[in-house]
């Protein structure tokens, strides 16, 4: 009888052991449950403002930088004063200086883009995507610039036919180079070699190059 008594009270022990290990699991399962809900929440958070599109010479010395804004970008020089501002009015792009003063409208898109005046009245350039590339042309229809793609880069030809400049990417850096081959401008972050060989009309004025830069990117307004 004793021993009976005895073998009952160590099943109870027994028992009462695996309970408290069958749940552990339980309680410890709810930090790991947090960890993919911080995850998301992190992932789902925008990108930060006034990340910066930098461009460097050949010597490595910052020209210039595109900081992204939640309407639109800013172009700052290699001192960080403002150059120009980009900010989305619709459809359109609105180019202003640093007083504000508007510049000119991009509107258009995604394979054909018009460089307007800032009154909106006249069109100065036209950019339009032909095959692979793209053609800049100037009020009067006349052909500026032409871009190709070649290589995983790109090849801006000026009206003669002539390379200006060729777009090259390697190992995660794009750059700009001469018919020499000498570096003009080079970045580590990303962007399309399209969008960069708009660096290569250099007819233009730099915040309107930027200006067409920034709208291949982002084909459409947020």
């Amino acid at each position: 009888m004793k021993l009976r008594v005895l073998f009952l009270v160590g099943l109870g022990v027994l028992g009462a052991s695996a309970c408290q290990q069958g749940g552990a699991p339980a309680s410890s399962a709810q930090p790991t449950q947090a960890i993919p809900a911080n995850a998301a929440a992190a992932a789902a958070e925008p990108q930060e403002a006034g990340a910066k599109l930098k461009f460097k010479d050949g010597d490595d010395r910052e020209r210039f930088s595109l900081k992204s804004k939640d309407d639109g970008a800013k172009l700052v020089d290699g001192a960080d004063k403002e150059v120009a501002r980009y900010k989305w009015k619709g459809g359109e792009l609105k180019v202003s200086g640093p007083d504000d003063a508007v510049v000119a409208y991009v509107t258009g898109g995604p394979d054909a883009f018009q460089v307007k005046d800032a009154a909106r009245s006249a069109v100065r350039y036209t950019l339009t995507r032909e095959g692979s590339g793209w053609v800049l042309t100037d009020d009067q229809g006349m052909l500026l610039y032409s871009v190709t793609a070649e290589g995983g880069g790109a090849s801006v030809k000026g009206a003669s036919g002539a390379e200006a400049i060729h777009v090259k990417v390697r190992d995660g850096k794009l750059s700009l180079r001469d018919p020499s081959g000498k570096t003009v401008l080079a970045t580590k972050q990303p962007v399309s070699p399209e969008a960069a060989a708009c660096l290569g009309f250099d007819s233009l004025d730099l915040p309107l190059r930027m200006a067409l830069l920034f709208r291949i990117q982002n084909p459409a307004s947020p």
